[in-house]
Order: C-alpha cells, then sequence, then structure tokens
C-alpha cells in the first residue's frame, strides 16, 4: 500500500486537466517551498491541489468521497484501497497548512495563458467587467470575516462575499478576480473593479462596463492609459456636444467634464485636485419597451459604426452566463439544491476554495476552446452542463497505455455536446413570483416575448450644438 500511494504522490495528475495545469502546480508547489511530503501519505501537495480542485467541482460529494472519486483509477487498478482512505479531519488539516497563496499562483499563472485570445471586434479581444456574490456556512469566522448583507428586512441567512471578475468574451474565461467582504468601506464593485484594472496593462482590450461601473476617474483612467472601452452611463452624466461632430451613423463626440487628484499635502492631508476634459464617443439607442441608453467610447474611428458599437455591447451580458454556469452547475449538489455556493467553514478556506472553483470554471472553459479548435466550432455554443458531466466519466477511466487516443475522443464528445437552446432573441416582464420589490407580481399571462433587438433597434440622432 505504501510503494501504491508513493506512486500516486509522485506521477498523479487529475486526468481531464492533467496536460494543461500539472507543470503550473509543479512549479508554484516548487516556488513556496511546499512540494515536499512524507513517505507513505496519500495526501502529498500535488494530490491535495487536485483534490481541492476536484472538491470544486464535486458539490454533491463529501472530502472523502470526492477523494475516493479522485483515486478512483488506482483503486480499481490495484483493488486494494481501503473504503475509508485518510482519517476524518485530515483533508481540513492538510488544505490549511496548505494556504490560500499557492492556489492564487496557480490561478494567476493560469490565467497568463488564457489571455492570448483572437480578437473579435475590430482587432480587439472583449473583456467582460462585472460583480456577484458568493454565500458560505454561518460560522463564527465567515461572519467576522466577511459579515452578513442587511435590509431593510434584516440579516441575510448566510455570510457573503463580494467578487469582480473579468472574463474574455470569445472564450468565457475569467482571466482575473478580485474579492472582498460584501459591506464595509472600500468593499464596493467599483473598488474591486479599479484593483482589476490597475493590474492590467494590455491595449489589446476593449472593455465593456455596465452603468453601475461608471465614473469620471474611470473614463480618465482609461483615457490615461489608452485602454479601450464601451461603457453605459446614466442620464444625469454631463455631457458637451462638439460642434461639427455628428457622424452619419448618429454618434457625435462630447466632451466630458471632471476632477482628478493631483496631490495631497502629507502634513495637512488636504487633497489637491485638477480640472481635466476628455473627449469620447457617444452613441444613443432606444429599443422599444425600455428607455433610452446611452453608450460612451474612446472608439473615436468612423468605421466602427454606432450599430456595430450597440450590438457588440450586448455581449457584456455573456458573464452573466458565466456566473450562472458556476453557481448553478459547477457548484450545484446532487438534487440540484444550494445551501451556499462555498462549502469551507473558515475564512482562510474561503479565500481558498473561491481560487478553486475559477480555477475550475477556467479549466472547463479551457477544455471547450480545445475541443472546439480541434473539431472545429463555436465554445460558445458547447453545453458546460454535459462537458461537466463527460469530465465526470473520463476522470475515473483506468489508465490503459493510450492516454493521447482516449483524451482526443473525449475532446470529440465535447465538441459534438452542443447546447439543446442557444440564446434565442427574447425579453421577460420584469415582474417577479413573489411579491418582495417594487416589481409587479408574475401572473399566468407573463410570459416570454420573442424580439429581435438588432432589427428593432433604433439609432437616436442628436445634433451636436
Amino acid at each position: 500500500m505504501v510503494e501504491i500511494f508513493s506512486r500516486i504522490g509522485i506521477n498523479f495528475g487529475f486526468a481531464p486537466f492533467e496536460p494543461i495545469l500539472q507543470n503550473i502546480i509543479v512549479d508554484c508547489l516548487k516556488e513556496k517551498g511546499k512540494d515536499k511530503f512524507r513517505k507513505g501519505t496519500i495526501l502529498t501537495p500535488s494530490v491535495l491541489v487536485w483534490l481541492c480542485l476536484a472538491l470544486a467541482l464535486r458539490r454533491d460529494l463529501n472530502y472523502n468521497r470526492a477523494l475516493n472519486w479522485l483515486v478512483a483509477s488506482f483503486r480499481w487498478g490495484h483493488l486494494n484501497f481501503p473504503v475509508k482512505i485518510v482519517k476524518d479531519g485530515a483533508i481540513s488539516h492538510a488544505r490549511i497548512k496548505l494556504g490560500v497563496g499557492i492556489f492564487r499562483n496557480i490561478f494567476n499563472k493560469f490565467s497568463l495563458s488564457l489571455r492570448k485570445n483572437s480578437p473579435d471586434f475590430h482587432g480587439y479581444i472583449s473583456a467582460l467587467f462585472d460583480g456577484t456574490s458568493m454565500t458560505m456556512p454561518d460560522t463564527i469566522s465567515n461572519r467576522k470575516k466577511f459579515g452578513k448583507h442587511k435590509s431593510g428586512r434584516g440579516y441575510g441567512a448566510f455570510p457573503q462575499m463580494r467578487v469582480v471578475a473579468l472574463m474574455i468574451a470569445s472564450a468565457r474565461c475569467i482571466i482575473d478576480a478580485a474579492y472582498a467582504p460584501y459591506a464595509g468601506k472600500k468593499t464596493g464593485e467599483r473598488t474591486l473593479m479599479f484593483e482589476i484594472l490597475r493590474r492590467c496593462r494590455e491595449t489589446c482590450y476593449l472593455f465593456l462596463f455596465d452603468a453601475g461601473f461608471y465614473s469620471f476617474n474611470l473614463a480618465y483612467h482609461m483615457f490615461e492609459t489608452e485602454q479601450k472601452h464601451i461603457m453605459k452611463i446614466a442620464k444625469s452624466v454631463n455631457l458637451k456636444p462638439v460642434s461639427g461632430s455628428q457622424m452619419p451613423d448618429g454618434s457625435y463626440l462630447c466632451i466630458l467634464k471632471g476632477k482628478i487628484l493631483e496631490s495631497t499635502d502629507p502634513e495637512t492631508g488636504r487633497n489637491k485636485w485638477k480640472k481635466v476634459e476628455i473627449t469620447v464617443r457617444v452613441v444613443k439607442f432606444h429599443i422599444p419597451g425600455f428607455q433610452p441608453v446611452t453608450l460612451i467610447t474612446n472608439l473615436i474611428d468612423p468605421v466602427i459604426t454606432a450599430r456595430e458599437i450597440v450590438i457588440h455591447y450586448h455581449k457584456r451580458w455573456d458573464i452573466e452566463i458565466a456566473y450562472d454556469e458556476i453557481k448553478t452547475h459547477q457548484c450545484a449538489t446532487l438534487k440540484g439544491h444550494i445551501p451556499t455556493i462555498i462549502r469551507s467553514k473558515r475564512s482562510d478556506l474561503v479565500e481558498q476554495e473561491l481560487y478553486c472553483i475559477l480555477i475550475s470554471y477556467n479549466l472547463i472553459r479551457s477544455l471547450i476552446k480545445e475541443a472546439a479548435d480541434k473539431n472545429g466550432g463555436d465554445p460558445l455554443l458547447i453545453s458546460f452542463l454535459n462537458t461537466l458531466q463527460i469530465i465526470f466519466e473520463y476522470a475515473v477511466v483506468p489508465e490503459t497505455g493510450n492516454a493521447g487516443k482516449t483524451r482526443n475522443y473525449m475532446l470529440k464528445m465535447i465538441s459534438e455536446s452542443k447546447i439543446d437552446r442557444p440564446r434565442r432573441p427574447r425579453q421577460n416582464e420584469r415582474v417577479v413570483k413573489v411579491k418582495m420589490s417594487n416589481f409587479k407580481r408574475k401572473r399566468s399571462a407573463d410570459k416570454s416575448k420573442y424580439v429581435n433587438f438588432m432589427k428593432d433597434m433604433e439609432i437616436l440622432y442628436q445634433l451636436a450644438a
């Protein structure tokens, strides 16, 4: 048994993802000095990393059952594994000892390889920002670190953490993320978004922002760093049209005025502000049934039409699909009920698990893209849920000595797993089943309405002053 465990510790790799991530895991463990392990133990650092990633995939399994699933190919190859491989508490103790930093480094190194995507809009790679929240077990450690959501009806049932992610649209993979307690000073989505944006210096991206992210500081930051953007703004934003800047497509140039921090007096702590102006392109459009929308962008080239900008901006909603895939499918339990998105009861392990969830999601998305590139097709039209099931099946296949052929068959199966209902041109009424908001109560007459917003959308021409 000791010899089998030693073999697993040295050579083990999680079959579906081993070619993608194994070298990164080995490098990160060596860099942190955590690659050493006691002879005869199965919970080697490498196995433990893969187990933590497996726990982010198999929310329907407890710790020991997830370990059994992870080493199933060895179990059925040798036929002498015990039913219970490790003692109760051993996995949690090992996770605490391994820490958060290893997984943060793995995520960062892995995301570097995901940033190299083909341009999808006039030579730019579309990158999407949005935020979400993650619930976790109601323990003292989690409440103290992350806190609970508070509303007029009191506190929520579970502690939550706020997460903002940056996603590449063409492959639907998350290349960076920031997180914070759900409530408190400097824990909002704008703060976390800027944390990510300051780490991203590439000028090949086209960033798509929702209205909630807009501020003059953001627009000026994009101007200073020469990064391209399209962002939705509120009606209250003051736009001064540039005379004679009306374009044939209905867009026009405007001046944005604001103040930026120039310096801070070290003795008094008083800030000195500087007034600045920037020029942006404005596109206003209207879709029947909705309020008019205003977009600003620094894509000034008239070759890129207003209609193209509007249609492309709607891709920003793809990040909501990514969050749905993570929270509804990847983190679902066997019966589909999700008590909390994260299962860890310690705040440090919550952070570790968050990185495991993001790494696992990117691994699945990498397999989908690899399958689409190898066999042809669009990775966004391949079923995430079916791919997850194929991974579960492939992970326990015993070694046959022909891993390449088996892997190619897995990729072929993934490429043929098309989503059964592609995104449809439709809209839904803003109603709710239970009356706990300002929206009206959902009735039997409130059905989906099929629309074609590309056909109905109208660019609002406005002559510049």
